[in-house]
This record gives C-alpha cells, sequence and structure tokens, in this order.
C-alpha cells in the first residue's frame, strides 16, 4: 500500500496540479464565450426577400441562452390599463408561473363561458411568449380553461390579457339542477305539487337571470398563472421522405402493444 502512494507523489502535489488543471479549463470557458458573443440580428419577412429589422435593445448570444435557462433575469414590460390591475407575483421564490388576479369578470350566454380580464398588456422580446395555464387549485372548480393553454405573443399583442373558463356543467343544466332541487324541497316542506312547480321555475328563471352563481371565480381571485418561454422561429421544409426510426408510424398506445 505504502509504494502505491510513493508512485504517486506527494498529496499536495497531485491537489495543486488538480487546481491548475480548473484554472486551465475555466479560461477555455470564458475563451470560448468571448468567441461566441456576437450580436443576434432580427430579420422580417418581406415582398422583396428578409430585412434586417433594427434593435435597439440588441442582446448578444450568451445573454439570450442566459435569460433562456434562468441563469439571468428576463425582462417583460407590462401596462396596466386598469388602475385595479394587480401586478403578477410569484407565490414563492423558485415557482415557475406568476398568478394573474381578476378585476373583472363577464358572462358570454352565446358560447357559455366566463371572461375574465386581468387589465394587463404585456411586452417581451421576439422569441419570448407568454403562455397562460390553470393554477392548481383550479382543481376545486368543476371548471377548465377553455382554449385549454392561452398564448400570448407578447412580442407583438399589445391587447389585455384575458382568460376564458368554462364550467362542465352547462349554465342550462346547472338551471335545470336548481330547478328539480327547488321542486323536491318545495314538496319535502309540504307544498303541493302546483305550488312546488311555481317555485321550481322561479329557481329555473334565478339560474339563467343570474350566471354568475354558477362562475368559478370571483373578482378579486387569483384565477391562472403566466409562464415566460422561449421559442424558435420554425422553417417547414416538405420532404418526399422522412428518416426511418425504431417507432415508425405507431401511433396512440403503440409503445404498450406486445409484438
Amino acid at each position: 500500500m505504502a509504494e502505491r502512494y510513493n508512485n504517486v507523489g506527494n498529496i499536495s502535489d497531485i491537489f495543486r496540479k488538480i487546481n491548475s488543471i480548473n484554472e486551465m479549463s475555466k479560461k477555455a470557458q470564458e475563451d470560448d464565450l468571448s468567441l461566441t458573443k456576437k450580436i443576434i440580428k432580427t430579420f422580417e419577412q418581406t415582398k422583396d426577400g428578409l430585412k434586417e429589422v433594427s434593435n435597439k435593445d440588441e442582446k448578444d448570444f450568451i445573454t439570450y441562452a442566459k435569460e433562456a435557462i434562468g441563469q439571468a433575469k428576463l425582462e417583460i414590460s407590462f401596462k396596466k390599463l386598469d388602475e385595479r390591475a394587480v401586478i403578477p407575483t410569484y407565490a414563492h421564490e423558485g415557482d415557475v408561473g406568476m398568478d394573474l388576479t381578476a378585476i373583472d369578470v363577464e358572462y358570454d350566454s352565446k358560447n357559455d363561458v366566463y371572461i375574465y380580464h386581468t387589465g394587463l398588456a404585456f411586452e417581451s422580446d421576439k422569441h419570448y411568449g407568454i403562455f397562460l395555464f390553470p393554477r392548481s387549485s383550479n382543481r376545486k372548480t368543476e371548471a377548465y380553461l377553455a382554449n385549454h393553454v392561452g398564448i400570448d405573443d407578447s412580442a407583438t399583442y399589445r391587447g389585455e390579457i384575458m382568460l376564458c373558463f368554462k364550467n362542465r356543467t352547462s349554465l342550462r343544466q346547472c338551471a335545470l339542477e336548481s330547478r328539480m332541487i327547488e321542486f323536491w324541497n318545495a314538496i319535502e316542506d309540504g307544498k303541493s305539487v302546483e305550488e312546488a312547480t311555481k317555485t321550481s321555475i322561479s329557481g329555473w328563471k334565478e339560474a339563467f337571470n343570474n350566471p354568475m352563481l354558477f362562475a368559478p371565480y370571483k373578482q378579486g381571485d387569483r384565477v391562472a398563472q403566466m409562464v415566460a418561454l422561449p421559442y424558435p422561429d420554425v422553417k417547414l421544409v416538405e420532404r418526399q421522405e422522412l428518416s426511418k426510426t425504431e417507432r415508425g408510424e405507431g401511433g396512440f398506445g403503440s409503445t404498450n402493444k406486445k409484438e
């Protein structure tokens, strides 16, 4: 055993060599980063071909990369369209989404959806967008976000962020259930069938005249969360053939099928 240690030399020499290698590696990485530090240019497709777009806030590649992986703060501008608007916040440090608060709600009878207003508009750099998701507490309601995941094209869209929630049970069905409940409650209270029927009709009308009774959220509630994500510009290229893979054309459930 002693011969082994004698062969490798003094332990302190080994650590000095390791530190020296680490310093060399760090310098090499810095050199690589300086080589890749080039200004990102933005182009737009016009009838005359691609045209470079001037950008006062040009960023280098490393800045974009650090923002994309969370090593640098991504700055997104916002505007309050209503003085009641609540600035989105993270509930906890390290959370993915920032909570959005409703300042108003309206019912769209044609589409049977509840529209929640935030009073906020956003602006981001190109290649970043804001994605809108329900909060985890949404499970306490029977509503779902009508478009499931909302997309705010924050690089180009300057309008208000609104969210549409739809109950799995339609307002008509809710009104029908209200009518039935009112009817049987009246019968249990000793009223005649005729009286109970009149009472149930009142319950039906109340449900239709007051759809907010069934709204999943109220004004002032945190209704959704926003997540800022990077995205690429995609160029579609048509091919006569696509590359071969082990999966091939296997579709839904194909990975569970036994050969």
